[in-house]
């Protein structure tokens, strides 16, 4: 089932529905086992389609031309679910080895001018969860808020404000 499906489905090469039937008939002739019928096959992949394909939406543009666009929320989730494709993702801005902006992700836009609400919020540590604009105790004992989440040469590290308590139990920012 899995071989006449891939078959099917290849992107470049079209089967019509006589040459799936023509394709079923010498698996048959040729003794193979659990040969599905064509109906079978048709309603198989129907079934699989609708449990983890990515739906296709029709739209309409101000012309009034019909087309029809891949739902990007499904396929930005099937990124995030593949670990193939995850690693390359981007999260966090990045500071160049070398200072030199190559990627987006360099530019001085993500590190520095956009809200920090659009960023990730988030970075997973060791031992726990750091969140954006939270108070955070460092392991040398001092607090800090993160503001936003950077990566240099590999490595996580958070854009802060060091928060000092005094006696009077005031606290302040550098």
């Amino acid at each position: 089932m899995f071989l006449l499906d891939t078959l099917d489905n290849l992107p470049r090469l079209q089967i019509s529905n006589s040459l799936m039937r023509v394709f079923l008939w010498i698996l048959r002739e040729l003794g193979a086992p659990d040969v599905p019928s064509f109906d079978h096959l048709r309603n198989i992949q129907k079934s699989i389609r609708s449990r983890s394909g990515i739906p296709t939406i029709p739209a309409k543009s101000h012309f009034g031309n019909v087309f029809y666009i891949n739902d990007p929320r499904h396929l930005i989730a099937q990124d995030w679910a593949s670990p193939e494709v995850r690693k390359h993702i981007r999260v966090y801005p990045e500071i160049p080895e070398d200072g030199v902006i190559r990627e987006i992700w360099h530019a001085q836009k993500w590190r520095k001018d956009m809200d920090c609400d659009l960023l990730s919020p988030m970075y997973e540590g060791r031992r726990a969860h750091f969140y954006m604009n939270e108070l955070a105790r460092m392991e040398d004992g001092r607090y800090v808020i993160q503001k936003r989440w950077v990566t240099f040469l590999q490595e996580v590290y958070a854009d802060a404000l060091i928060v000092e308590i005094d006696d009077s139990v005031c606290i302040s920012f550098r």
